[in-house]
């Protein structure tokens, strides 16, 4: 792939630095990635006050056809990612603009496009998704959430777990079974959205072990939803499902917050001594270091071979498995490195002797997450083994 981008592609690309940079200095303090937006009030405001200016500058459309108010290119929109990721800035729901809005686009009706794009666009309506069980995670096809037809409308009845965001969110999508009686259990599955505010809908938090509040689960009694809300046909949720999960993106953002973490501890090592030396010149903090660089950097060639393929209808499936599982683990490696160089200041919560803000403090307790969110590594190998590879299945 060629890697020059045009005279309008920089232009552009300066464009979404130079905003998010301003953005970043209205930050609440103390503010650093998914958990601060769900957590606190403060965080959330702040994201929604992101994401207003973005729709405003009609950014959280990028890439969706001219008729929906979309504007630009895939590509455009990996470089608002990369800035946004730089500078750890919220704004964008990832299960708004990212995975509904894409799907609708792909399998969605047009009232349901008109009915719901336009709210996911300006910022307005923030959505979660209501997909892992407790007996239903990694194998999702067990789930066992009814949704009963009656007359117009499905009436549901299970629990849902996981849910990140679900104590803040407006709309859910939600997989249920509509036939539990089908042959396969992929099939009898639907894919619907409704109001977090419909009666019968009830979100309990499930805190983090440092009581930091993202997860949650959702219970449904009873609940009434429209037969106009489902996405795609009846019993066909399975395939939806497989279309909203081939649009998980390159990871540039998270790999970009990345590079901005290792730069800010360069500099930490440059100017901090330690026994009267800088931890610069200790060796084996240079060779880490040095060692995360390459990574990172390497990571990044690969997040835009895959938004170059993407880009041209190319990419397959298995790809941002792949980019996925090298993502989390390196932010795991990189969390435990920096814990390690702050020594004990890297135990010490968010304070005047916390450096970074406590962040490393946080985030060398919650990497793990990233192993488990979006589906386990352990899935995305089996995904790169059988389709990217062609490897037999286990019997």
């Amino acid at each position: 792939m060629d890697f020059k981008l045009t005279d309008e592609q920089i232009k552009l690309r300066k464009e979404f630095y130079d905003v998010c940079k301003e953005l970043e200095k209205k930050k609440p303090n103390g503010f650093a990635g998914l958990e601060s937006v769900y957590d606190t009030d403060e965080g959330w405001q702040y994201h929604l006050y992101c994401a207003k200016e973005y729709a405003r500058r009609g950014w959280i459309s990028i890439g969706w056809p001219p008729e929906y108010g979309g504007k630009g290119t895939i590509g455009d929109k990996v470089f608002f990612g990369e800035a946004r990721g730089y500078y750890d800035l919220p704004g964008i729901d990832i299960f708004g603009p990212e995975m509904l809005a894409p799907t609708l686009l792909g399998v969605g009706n047009e009232e349901l496009n008109k009915r719901f794009l336009p709210g996911i666009a300006s910022g307005e309506v923030q959505w979660c998704e209501l997909w892992s069980e407790p007996n239903a995670g990694s194998d999702l096809a067990s789930l066992t959430t009814s949704a009963v037809r009656k007359g117009n409308e499905y009436i549901i009845n299970g629990q849902k777990i996981w849910s990140t965001g679900a104590h803040r969110a407006h709309w859910a999508f939600a997989l249920v079974r509509t036939d539990p009686h089908a042959p396969k259990k992929q099939m009898g599955i639907t894919f619907i959205l409704f109001d977090m505010k419909t009666p019968g809908v009830t979100v309990k938090p499930l805190y983090y072990m440092d009581q930091a509040h993202v997860y949650n689960e959702v219970f449904l009694d009873d609940v009434h939803v429209p037969v106009e809300n489902v996405v795609g046909q009846e019993n066909e949720g399975w395939r939806v499902t497989q279309i909203l999960a081939g649009f998980e993106r390159s990871s540039l953002g998270a790999i970009m917050m990345m590079l901005r973490q290792l730069e800010e501890l360069v500099q930490y090592c440059n100017e901090t001594k330690v026994g009267g030396k800088l931890l610069a010149h200790d060796p084996l903090i240079r060779s880490r270091l040095s060692q995360m660089a390459c990574e990172i950097e390497a990571l990044r060639c690969l997040g835009y071979r895959i938004a170059d393929a993407q880009e041209r209808n190319e990419m397959a499936g298995f790809e941002a498995s792949g980019v996925h599982v090298l993502a989390s683990e390196l932010q795991e490696r990189l969390s435990w490195l920096g814990a390690d160089i702050l020594g004990p200041y890297g135990q010490v919560k968010r304070s005047r002797w916390s450096p970074f803000q406590g962040w490393y403090e946080k985030w060398y307790q919650q990497s793990f997450v990233l192993f488990i969110a979006m589906g386990t590594n352990e899935i995305q190998r089996n995904i790169i083994s059988w389709y990217g590879l062609g490897l037999p299945r286990m019997k």
